[in-house]
């Protein structure tokens, strides 16, 4: 008989196991090791193992469920906001053809979530919206909770239960081995800076830490006591790992409103390509919602990221329990 238990420390390498043997083979799988899921998911400050339920027969672990409220915050503790009326599902592991316990699990989760006050209840990958730190990172990460379309029985699964599809985003890349385009992308770097020649912008480069996250460094484009565009940047290093590939993530790309639609967006992330490529990198890659259409042109378009992966975000309404 399968019993659902909080998470206890002797699950770690049967959790991890499970892990491996569920998402090999998916999009940007890089195998999960003990220290990764200690170091990123247990060990985090804010992990709480009963809301961690691990599916347990004969004491072996056969699935597990990963949840908790919804937060939004990123770099610091201290930002960490609680909605009390969100929760989150991150991740619902099984393996194939275990449909009855994925139901059991995504149930589960829906329900304590629900006891506790949620109203709305999330199941996507953790980075979106900047909701909280688990597993942004961990090897095989993408796949949390599973919201890729080769997960088709958690999708299938999760539409039967009531959630809906609410958000649609991808993950393309910048293959940084194709000298001639880099070299392009490189003179229109040149290009742009000397359209603001005259308003003496600075570039400048400077370390990102936080209790969550591998260190990255971020590009911000200054001008006087302003910054104005800014792109981080940081090595993947479980993909790295696993393909031999060094593969950079691209984050936080954000410009100041009053400076859009000048072209400081491709010119912030030009330099920190150009950064990247400084310390080895072979590919870049980030996440872009579907709708974001400003974005989307940029990185499809005017930078040549090539499409490779689409992701969803699912939701459901549900009444909190009394």
């Amino acid at each position: 008989m399968t019993a659902l238990r909080a998470y206890q420390p002797d699950d770690l390498s049967a959790v991890v196991e499970l892990w491996n043997q569920v998402f090999a083979g998916g999009p940007n799988f890089t195998r999960l090791t003990e220290e990764d899921f200690h170091g990123r998911v247990v060990a985090q400050p804010s992990f709480d193992p009963n809301c961690f339920l691990v599916a347990a027969s004969a004491g072996v672990a056969s699935g597990f469920v990963h949840f908790g409220p919804l937060t939004n915050f990123w770099y610091h503790l201290s930002e960490r906001r609680p909605d009390p009326a969100g929760g989150q599902i991150w991740a619902v592991v099984a393996p194939a053809g275990e449909r009855a316990l994925l139901g059991s699990l995504l149930q589960e989760a829906t329900g304590r979530l629900s006891s506790a006050g949620a109203r709305r209840i999330y199941l996507h990958p953790s980075w979106v919206q900047s909701t909280q730190p688990f597993y942004n990172g961990v090897a095989g990460g993408y796949e949390n909770p599973g919201l890729a379309a080769s997960r088709s029985e958690l999708l299938e699964v999760a539409y039967e239960q009531g959630f809906a599809q609410v958000a649609e985003y991808g993950t393309p890349e910048l293959d940084l081995t194709e000298r001639g385009h880099v070299e392009q992308l490189t003179a229109e770097g040149e290009r742009i800076w000397r359209r603001f020649a005259s308003l003496r912008l600075e570039e400048r480069t400077r370390p990102v830490r936080s209790l969550f996250f591998p260190d990255r460094a971020a590009v911000e484009l200054v001008w006087g006591m302003e910054v104005i565009a800014i792109a981080a940047y940081g090595l993947w290093e479980e993909h790295s790992r696993s393909y031999g590939r060094r593969m950079y993530a691209i984050t936080g790309v954000q410009v100041a409103r009053a400076w859009r639609r000048q072209g400081l967006g491709k010119l912030v992330m030009i330099l920190a390509m150009k950064a990247a490529l400084a310390e080895g990198a072979e590919a870049l890659h980030l996440h872009v919602y579907r709708d974001n259409q400003a974005a989307w042109r940029l990185y499809h378009g005017a930078l040549g990221f090539r499409p490779k992966w689409t992701w969803l975000t699912l939701a459901k309404q549900v009444q909190p329990a009394n």
